[in-house]
């Protein structure tokens, strides 16, 4: 498989032992022993969190692609990683550019859905990826999204794909009206799940304790992340705040230590660094 520089397809390595006497996790047995994950689709070559990126990561031989999760003021769950508009790769309907002092007037979860689609997320020139394609481009739903892949997987007569879900909540947010509150986000996100076919063939994932508290306690049988950047926090802090143990434990990758995968072994974690391959 060619794989290409730029974080065209995000490598998650799985910093944990081989042998599988070493650990059990809850971990499904149809997720693959090593995530290579195709992060926002494949931001390299495509417009990111897009269906084009989503399909373009699979075409390059991803077995997870990850989305950001929002909802809108009409309650619909829809792809994006920012709140709102991001000027680096963000026009308006018309292709015209949106000024830096206009992009918050814009708070996507204080917006319909109809008008969060007409932003073209995909036309401009994307500095940072210099290999990325220019083509018209919308925030999808979640639930277009999967259908989406589905259909293709199907089509292609590929293996079906797992869905890595981010949920962009943050305590922040909540005061900023940027994004849903955990609770509303993980009842939203979990109606579109269950309409679809896809069994367990996804995991949720945030930086929030919050949600995956809530997560953990109405739908116990979904695999988790806990997704963690911090340096003053330690594993076993960041796990005596969550009260519970998740399938997966996401630091940012200079994080991890000898002393982490450890750990995370020894209760029986999954470690999934983000994000090792650099531009």
């Amino acid at each position: 498989m060619k794989l290409y520089p730029l974080t065209i397809l995000v490598i998650s390595a799985i910093a944990i032992a081989e042998s599988a006497t070493a650990q059990k996790t809850s971990i499904p047995k149809n997720f693959p022993s090593f995530f290579k994950e195709g992060h926002r689709g494949t931001r390299g070559l495509m417009p990111e969190n897009t269906i084009p990126s989503m399909i373009a990561a699979i075409e390059n031989g991803a077995n997870m692609i990850e989305v950001d999760v929002y909802t809108s003021k009409d309650g619909q769950v829809f792809i994006a990683h920012d709140a709102f508009p991001n000027i680096a790769h963000t026009l308006y309907a018309d292709g015209k550019e949106i000024e830096a002092a206009d992009a918050r007037r814009f708070i996507y979860h204080q917006m319909n859905y109809e008008d969060i689609r007409k932003f073209d997320v995909g036309s401009k020139p994307y500095p940072l990826f210099p290999q990325q394609k220019q083509v018209k481009a919308y925030m999808p739903l979640l639930g277009e999204l999967i259908d989406s892949v589905e259909a293709y997987t199907k089509a292609k007569k590929l293996k079906p794909a797992i869905y890595n879900i981010e949920l962009k909540t943050n305590p922040r947010f909540d005061s900023l009206g940027y994004n849903s509150g955990p609770e509303e986000m993980i009842d939203k996100v979990m109606g579109v799940v269950k309409t679809k076919n896809i069994g367990n063939r996804y995991y949720i994932q945030s930086f929030d304790f919050r949600p995956l508290i809530y997560l953990n306690k109405k739908h116990p049988q979904v695999t988790i992340g806990f997704l963690t950047s911090s340096r003053t926090l330690s594993l076993e802090e960041n796990l005596e705040q969550l009260g519970f143990t998740p399938d997966i434990y996401s630091p940012e990758y200079r994080l991890v230590t000898k002393e982490m995968v450890e750990a995370c072994k020894r209760h029986q974690m999954k470690l999934v660094p983000w994000t090792v391959n650099t531009a």
